[in-house]
């Protein structure tokens, strides 16, 4: 959970981060996400083939998603954290 604190604190001023900074927040978001996917113990990827697919285009869209103004940033983001925590939810 500190992680989630830790990157939420970091997104909360985009105008503050460069293009390579929100790229690394972006990244690491995925990764949790896919952690948790890859750590569900009733079928993984196999249980989540549609965020499984999201979540290779999202990695396929970071320069664009890091390069959008900082409105549609904070959009982006504030979604990603949500979808975290229904994952979470769903565990």
């Amino acid at each position: 959970m500190d992680k989630l604190v830790y990157f939420k604190a970091i997104a909360a001023d985009p105008a503050a981060l460069d293009a390579v900074d929100r790229q690394i927040i972006v990244r690491k978001i995925v990764d949790e996400l896919q952690e948790i996917c890859d750590s569900d113990a009733s079928g993984g990827a196999n249980r989540y083939p549609a965020l499984i697919r999201l979540l290779q285009t999202i990695r396929a869209s970071t320069i664009s998603i890091a390069k959008a103004d900082d409105e549609c940033w904070q959009r982006i983001i504030d979604e990603l954290f949500q979808l975290r925590a229904t994952m979470v939810d769903l565990r």
